[in-house]
């Protein structure tokens, strides 16, 4: 959608200019209100998609954050369970001798 609004906004500014320089005055006034109404819309979808993407930015960004934090609590828990069984291993080991 707003690439539509874009391609509006762009073909009444080009109009506004090609009347301007064949000196008519009559409803011209009228386009270049249309025109920055256009515009409003145009930037105010603008903006909205930017604050949407800085809000995906953050949730993925706290995500892998989230994600990484997990992952590396699990390789300690691994490596701890691996002592742990290691230590098994040797005890039984040695009760055996």
């Amino acid at each position: 959608m707003s690439a539509e609004l874009f391609e509006q906004v762009r073909n009444l500014s080009l109009e506004i200019r090609s009347l301007i320089r064949q000196g008519v005055r009559e409803g011209v006034e009228e386009r270049i209100q249309q025109r920055n109404g256009l515009l409003q819309q145009w930037f105010s979808q603008i903006n909205e998609l930017i604050n949407l993407t800085n809000e995906q930015q953050l949730f993925l960004e706290q995500l892998l954050q989230e994600e990484q934090q997990l992952l590396t609590d699990l390789q300690l828990e691994q490596k701890a369970i691996s002592r742990r069984q290691s230590g098994q291993r040797k005890a039984s080991q040695y009760l055996q001798h």
